[in-house]
């Protein structure tokens, strides 16, 4: 039985231009519905004060015809626990995936100037943002959501070439904690992303695109050298059925967020109607 898998937006190409768009949620919304996506991932800086209203995003949501399909949850996460800032604002966002059924709560962490570090110090760090986010996901699972980890590749990522992964999915496998394989991350930490989407296959519970030239740079769905239809033609063939989201961050995003939102919904249109 073939699965149908659904297509969404992530916030970030208007995060890009953040002064412009955060809060501007009903704009984002009639955005991501003009684009054709079925779908809206949100970072919690990007819906503002919505972030306390979500009744209210969710009546904007249904008049646009889309759902949410996850919230994302940025932290720390630097302590063996939760530190109570931390844990009030997870709190809240589980507290606000409530109002969404079936929408998924996906963690991250980027470590900004931070070095990462290297043995003992690097895996400790790693042990930490595992057991927090962990406590995470398990109060979420009691609320009937699921939980996910977007790792990236930015510099100080704790996990981002090959060899990081290999110990990412030993920690994930003690943990209620679900894959996104970002796979234009994965291709920027050297990796190749379709042998890695088939070894971690079990983990994944939700999927992010986006394009990468050759040089390095991120580029607009489509303009880049990833091969996204053998990717797509794969996740089907194994029965994915949830979420690939569209998370642009190529320069144009910037100067451009609604124009790269709709074009990258164009590209993915091969992939809804089912094309590929």
């Amino acid at each position: 039985m073939k699965h149908q898998i659904q297509y969404g937006c992530q916030t970030y190409p208007w995060k890009m231009n953040i002064s412009a768009y955060a809060g501007e949620v009903p704009h984002i919304i009639q955005k991501t519905a003009q684009a054709g996506f079925g779908g809206l991932e949100a970072e919690i800086c990007m819906l503002g004060d919505y972030f306390q209203k979500p009744e209210e995003v969710k009546a904007l949501l249904e008049e646009n015809h889309i759902v949410l399909a996850a919230l994302v949850l940025h932290q720390p996460w630097e302590q063996p626990q939760e530190t109570d800032e931390e844990k009030k604002q997870s709190d809240e966002a589980i507290e606000f995936l409530t109002h969404f059924p079936f929408a998924k709560l996906m963690v991250s962490h980027h470590a900004g100037q931070t070095p990462r570090g290297e043995g003992e110090a690097l895996l400790t760090r790693r042990k930490h943002l595992l057991s927090c986010m962990n406590a995470v996901a398990c109060r979420a699972a009691e609320r009937g959501i699921v939980t996910c980890y977007h790792p990236n590749s930015a510099k100080n990522s704790l996990f981002r070439t090959a060899e990081d992964y290999k110990v990412l999915f030993e920690l994930m496998d003690q943990t209620r904690i679900g894959w996104v394989p970002d796979v234009g991350h994965i291709v920027n930490g050297g990796m190749d992303a379709l042998a890695l989407l088939k070894e971690g296959r079990s983990r994944i519970c939700h999927v992010h695109f986006k394009d990468r030239a050759a040089d390095g740079t991120w580029a607009v769905m489509g303009k880049g050298d990833i091969d996204y239809p053998a990717i797509v033609r794969y996740l089907e063939e194994s029965g994915y059925g949830g979420w690939i989201m569209v998370e642009d961050e190529s320069p144009k995003a910037e100067q451009d967020s609604d124009g790269v939102v709709l074009w990258d919904g164009t590209y993915m249109k091969q992939f809804m109607e089912g094309g590929n």
